[in-house]
């Protein structure tokens, strides 16, 4: 993500040093909200050890992991400590297992959409006063950009993300996709990024990026588009 402000010429050093503030705070409060639904569903589901290991909270320390957090201010592709649950105390196996699983990315679905009616509220009944309520608009527009982000690249079915937990719990416990997912996940991930790539290079446009703002695009911006007009 650094990187890419940096050399993004449209924008100016006080811009980008804006922007980089703003993406690492969306980023860090978003993502612990990510981790603490995990935790708390399971809790609720009759599992406790996301509340002894800790992670039942938002405290921010609790989920971010360093190397991920790293990655995500170079490169904008990072991630968090993934919450330890123990299946085996849920009140409701397969059902626990799924509501654990699609509770992250329901958190931060409500989360951009929460962020999307504020801005559509302020803007309606306030309208940018001043300096202090514009860069609020932009904050919440960095907020909505990265959990539309955290949504739709959790939900890609890939190992060790929260769609292919959710899809495998419709599965027997050892078949062949779930080996071979687990087993060539990087690879699996690595074709992802090379075709993003490919894309970019050779049409204009990153598939995968444009994956990645649908709920930005489809969902957040009309309702911001209400309290503008």
């Amino acid at each position: 993500m650094l990187y890419y402000l940096l050399y993004h010429q449209s924008l100016s050093f006080s811009q980008v040093i804006l922007s980089f503030v703003f993406t690492i705070f969306a980023f860090i409060v978003s993502l612990s909200v990510h981790e603490f639904a995990h935790a708390l569903v399971a809790y609720k589901m009759g599992d406790p050890t996301p509340k002894l290991t800790g992670r039942l909270t938002l405290n921010p320390f609790k989920h971010i992991d360093t190397s991920g957090f790293i990655m995500f201010m170079l490169f904008g592709v990072g991630w968090a400590k993934p919450v330890q649950v123990n299946p085996l105390n849920f009140k409701k196996f397969r059902k626990g297992m799924r509501l654990v699983a699609i509770a992250g990315v329901c958190a931060n679905f409500l989360l951009g959409l929460i962020c999307a009616i504020i801005f559509a509220l302020l803007f309606k009944f306030v309208g940018p006063v001043n300096q202090f309520v514009v860069y609020l608009y932009d904050l919440l527009s960095y907020f909505m950009l990265v959990n539309s982000f955290l949504v739709l690249f959790n939900l890609l079915p890939i190992y060790p993300f929260d769609g292919f937990s959710f899809i495998t719990t419709f599965m027997k416990g050892d078949n062949k996709f779930i080996r071979f997912s687990v087993k060539n996940s990087f690879y699996i991930l690595l074709a992802v990024f090379l075709v993003s790539i490919i894309t970019d290079l050779a049409f204009g446009f990153d598939i995968l990026d444009l994956y990645c703002m649908l709920i930005y695009d489809k969902i957040y911006m009309p309702i911001v588009f209400l309290g503008v007009l």
